[in-house]
């Protein structure tokens, strides 16, 4: 090559070089000009290990542009940015509830609800009063009675409803949703007598003496109630009245039990610019070979509307009596619980979820139930090989010490509600004794072990308001009657931070979404709650009233409380 030729080969690169730097720089000026549709400014509790608190944020096209100082944000400001300042309160990564039944839940809401109450006569009373409000003989249809609240934590029975409504049938369902109570008239209507057999992991409690039933039904045994409820209202209006329910209370993001009915509504909320929280969808796992056919798979949807896990059930509960155990119940040594498949079978209806990539997660209570999911994963891998599908045990309440490791070297996420501790701890020592409930809702003694886990409510089960499970979670303390003092076996508490985390990354990360949401850094979705007081320097107990005063879902204020 000659000079000449070099010369200008030389010159070309050079200002190839220049337009490139220039592009460039053009593109960083351009970033660094973009406005913002929203700013926060205040104490900003971003989750984030490496930067856990900031005094600005800027939100934009759905996203977090930047976190940091209030001068650093400065320019993001734009003539159309909203800037929202805390006085005193602290904004969060927004609130995901990580498991949820919220199309019931939203019906509960204008149910007739026993919640709290404390005596027969009580229920008996207000079911004399809903009566005077219905046609002649109209069901009288209710739910969360617990009776481990009565005077000695004794079953009710049909008679206790048979005086007061002998010609109206009555149903109400326990506030776990695992047994039901019925007078005489709704079991005369459903077939049920002393001749009819239990179904597979169901009972029909009876009377030792004369073997008739005593009008409690658990487990499976629902199944076989006849009677339907009269209360109008439409799944769509159901999943409405959760939604303004949930946004109220700060939640940006729940797993909800789904059903392909749920799942269409969800839809058409999305379309219509109505779904104000994002929705993980589970749907139950019988209906696998269902969702093959139609091509539904793990994960498919967008940020806002996901299909979730497959849902399996292996027991029931503890104040039902039917959680699945490995030695008997304390108060009851004749019953260690309910189990829901035959094990070999539940083992395989795993397996075949595993095989096709599916998620599970397992409502498991038991000891014995814990220990068959983590069996059943532990199967799977065997046979399949390693998967990242991060199965789930629901509630994981009562767990084997040698259990415990399992989570971590399997990938299980322990899936559970901190109010779930601090309603059960009233009657749980009755139930398993005091050593077998040194390693129920033991959040610790999990995360010790390297497991992860993921905070919810089981709305309707228990409140769906978020500030009590982070109560529960530091405190261990009963909601109602503020006991122990210091806490129930005190040593399984968890930090404030920590049970945000497990609020927002760990229900994040339960459903494959860590990388998008969870922690508020740049990158990830402008979901955000926002408290009206500090929850890092009340006393806890203040936490239960702190209101929520935004609930930001992808940088839109979708919740503002009005000032009183």
């Amino acid at each position: 090559m000659n000079r000449t030729k070099m010369t200008r080969t030389l010159t070309l690169l050079s200002l190839m070089l220049i337009l490139l730097a220039g592009l460039w720089l053009s593109g960083c000026q351009e970033k660094t000009g973009e406005k913002a549709e929203l700013v926060l400014i205040g104490k900003i509790f971003t989750g984030n290990d490496s930067q856990p608190l900031v005094e600005a944020l800027a939100a934009g096209g759905g996203k977090i542009l930047a976190t940091g100082s209030k001068k650093q944000i400065k320019k993001y400001l734009g003539p159309e940015t909203r800037v929202i300042e805390l006085t005193e309160g602290v904004a969060i990564p927004g609130l995901i509830d990580a498991h949820t039944h919220f199309s019931s839940g939203g019906l509960s809401l204008i149910e007739l609800s026993f919640r709290g109450v404390d005596s027969v006569e009580k229920i008996q009373q207000m079911i004399a009063e809903k009566i005077k409000e219905l046609p002649p003989g109209a069901p009288v249809f209710g739910r969360e009675y617990d009776h481990t609240l009565f005077p000695g934590q004794k079953w009710p029975t049909r008679e206790d409803l048979d005086k007061v409504s002998p010609q109206n049938p009555v149903v109400i369902r326990r506030v776990d949703g695992h047994s039901a109570w019925l007078n005489s008239l709704a079991l005369k209507l459903s077939g049920i007598d002393k001749k009819t057999r239990d179904p597979f992991g169901g009972e029909i409690v009876r009377d030792p003496q004369t073997g008739e039933p005593t009008g409690i039904l658990k487990e499976s045994a629902l199944a076989l109630i006849k009677v339907k409820s009269t209360v109008q209202s439409t799944p769509e209006e159901d999943i409405l009245r959760a939604l303004d329910h949930a946004r109220k209370l700060g939640l940006t993001g729940v797993h909800a039990d789904s059903g392909l009915r749920d799942l269409e509504i969800y839809k058409k909320l999305r379309t219509e610019g109505k779904l104000t929280l994002r929705v993980y969808a589970w749907l139950p796992i019988e209906g696998i070979d269902q969702y093959l056919q139609l091509g539904l798979r793990q994960g498919q949807g967008d940020d806002y509307l996901k299909i979730g896990f497959l849902k399996a059930f292996i027991d029931g509960t503890l104040g039902s009596g039917t959680a699945l155990m490995f030695e008997p119940f304390a108060d009851a040594p004749d019953k260690s619980g309910l189990p829901q498949y035959p094990e070999e079978v539940f083992y395989e209806l795993l397996e075949k979820a595993y095989a096709n990539d599916f998620q599970v997660g397992t409502h498991a209570i038991g000891d014995k139930g814990v220990n068959w999911v983590l069996n059943a994963v532990e199967r799977a891998q065997k046979k399949y090989g390693p998967k990242d599908l991060r199965f789930r045990i629901e509630h994981a309440q009562i767990i084997r010490p040698e259990d415990f490791p399992r989570f971590k070297q399997l990938g299980v996420i322990a899936s559970m509600q901190p109010t779930h501790c601090t309603t059960d701890m009233r009657f749980c020592e009755i139930r398993v004794g005091k050593e077998r409930s040194r390693y129920a809702y033991a959040w610790r003694t999990l995360l010790d072990n390297g497991a992860v886990l993921a905070f919810g409510s089981d709305w309707p089960v228990e409140p769906l308001d978020p500030r009590r499970g982070l109560y529960s979670a530091i405190t261990r303390k009963n909601i109602e009657f503020d006991y122990p003092e210091g806490g129930w076996f005190p040593e399984q508490k968890l930090t404030l931070a920590e049970a945000i985390k497990y609020f927002t990354w760990g229900a994040a990360y339960a459903s494959f979404e860590e990388n998008i949401k969870g922690t508020l850094e740049p990158g990830k979705l402008a979901d955000i709650t926002v408290f009206g007081r500090d929850l890092f320097t009340v006393e806890p107990r203040e936490i239960l009233t702190t209101p929520v005063i935004y609930t930001i879902v992808g940088g839109k204020v979708v919740y503002e409380r009005q000032a009183e």
